[in-house]
């Protein structure tokens, strides 16, 4: 029988599970290594949840914590390395469960030759307080959302892609160019220079300064290494292509739902 389940990972996913396994009246020890609601933190807009009138990443976070609250679970800030057998280690200590559901989400991929300083980062948190003029180096929906927020919070905002395709919904593109976003087509990002207080960005076809260099060119699944078969992997850390916070949620739920009635 099925006690205690750690939930690796308190993004929509790992919330979903770990409140209808409390439901079910089994122990749930969640685990984040940053803040509750994940990449969602990042969002411009959220409009993926129908019951819900669209509304920020950060409000929606919001709501996922008190939704914790409300249930008495408690975050373990902690970072967890592997899962062996029934034991979640982390870098801190080792926790005994019965089962573990792996909801870790995604990584960035990384252009390591890019990152030349801390001014050079993968997600929209992680921008440096101050600053005025943001370059952004992707095509896809995370770049667009990133370059909107930034934009309407008063930066600059200069928005690289590699092709002149653009991967972006139709909306966010929109958006994007009502917000006054410059748009760079087949501009690729060559080299990262820091320059006293600024980036100096070297591209294929000019050079430009910013304070900070967000880079979104994809993302990757990223799974603690697991040698148990007390485990189950769910959300986005599956790695498939469909990959969206109301999506992640309906497979948390589903699966405390397996392990609540099947054992």
């Amino acid at each position: 029988m099925i006690k205690t389940v750690g939930v690796v990972g308190a993004g929509p996913a790992g919330v979903a599970a770990a409140i209808m396994l409390k439901r079910y009246g089994i122990e749930v020890l969640l685990f984040e290594r940053r803040t509750v609601g994940g990449l969602l933190n990042n969002a411009w807009r959220v409009e993926n949840f129908p019951p819900l009138e669209p509304c920020t990443g950060e409000e929606l976070c919001r709501k996922l914590e008190d939704r914790l609250t409300d249930n008495d679970i408690a975050i373990i800030n902690e970072e967890v390395t592997a899962i062996r057998d029934r034991i979640i280690v982390t870098r801190r200590a080792r926790y005994k469960v019965d089962y573990a559901l792996v909801a870790t989400g995604t990584a960035p991929k990384r252009l390591p030759t890019l990152e030349t300083c801390s001014r050079v980062v993968y997600e929209y948190r992680d921008i440096p307080p101050g600053t005025e003029v943001i370059a952004i180096y992707g095509a896809g929906d995370m770049a667009f959302d990133g370059a909107v927020r930034a934009s309407l919070r008063g930066m600059k905002t200069l928005l690289f892609s590699r092709s002149e395709t653009l991967r972006a919904i139709e909306p966010l593109k929109a958006s994007a160019e009502k917000a006054g976003v410059e748009l760079h087509r087949a501009e690729s990002i060559l080299r990262v220079e820091p320059d006293e207080a600024l980036l100096k960005i070297t591209t294929s076809l000019n050079v430009y300064s910013a304070d900070a260099l967000l880079i979104c060119i994809g993302r990757e699944s990223l799974i603690p290494r697991i040698d148990s078969d007390r485990c189950e992997i769910i959300g986005d850390a599956r790695g498939e292509i469909y990959r969206q916070a109301s999506i992640a949620i309906g497979d948390g739920i589903k699966s405390a739902m397996k392990i609540a009635l099947e054992g």
